[in-house]
């Protein structure tokens, strides 16, 4: 029996993706995993990495064409909340979550070997990173682009999925890196 891992990996392995980042540092940590072609969904099948996150945002954007292969959506966001509807007419584009939560910060603060002491500061990971380690440009692409790279960015990702409360029916970025 499969899991919702395992069929989100399948998916994507065999479709082709819009990614939808909430902001630039999950556009960064995105667009570089996809430069080293480390995402699960091959670079060749992604058709756009995009900030836009709404669904008629990316219907309008993306999906009145006819494609002539199965095309999905994977949307990298820290909100397990946020609503997403494309409606009837759009069924057939898949929606996958990818969840980050609190915020996708929490993966410098990972790398930064530093999880204990911002789970104790009850501070948000930008915060903590902003106050706590120095890191006063962690929101900025410049220093993002200079700061991730592919393999910090995917052990972060994968100890990020060790630590957190993660739902067995979500999916969070270590699953959408090969």
């Amino acid at each position: 029996m499969s899991n919702v891992r395992d069929e989100a990996r399948e998916l994507l392995a065999r479709c082709h993706a819009i990614i939808s980042c909430e902001g630039t540092a999950e556009q960064v940590v995105v667009e570089k995993l996809l430069e080293a072609d480390e995402l699960v969904v091959p670079a060749e099948n992604v058709i756009d990495v995009t900030r836009k996150r709404s669904a008629a945002g990316i219907k309008e954007e993306y999906l009145n064409y006819d494609y002539p292969w199965p095309v999905c959506i994977a949307r990298v966001l820290d909100s397990r909340t946020e609503k997403f509807a494309l409606g009837k007419l759009y069924a057939r584009f898949r929606v996958l979550s990818f969840i980050t939560h609190p915020e996708v910060e929490v993966l410098a603060v990972i790398r930064e070997r530093a999880w204990d002491k911002w789970k104790r500061s009850g501070k948000k990971p930008s915060d903590f990173c902003k106050q706590d380690l120095g890191m006063s440009e962690i929101k900025s692409n410049e220093f993002l682009t200079v700061y991730w790279d592919v393999d910090s960015i995917a052990a972060a990702a994968r100890e990020y999925k060790r630590l957190s409360k993660i739902g067995k029916d979500e999916l969070c970025l270590a699953d959408l890196i090969r």
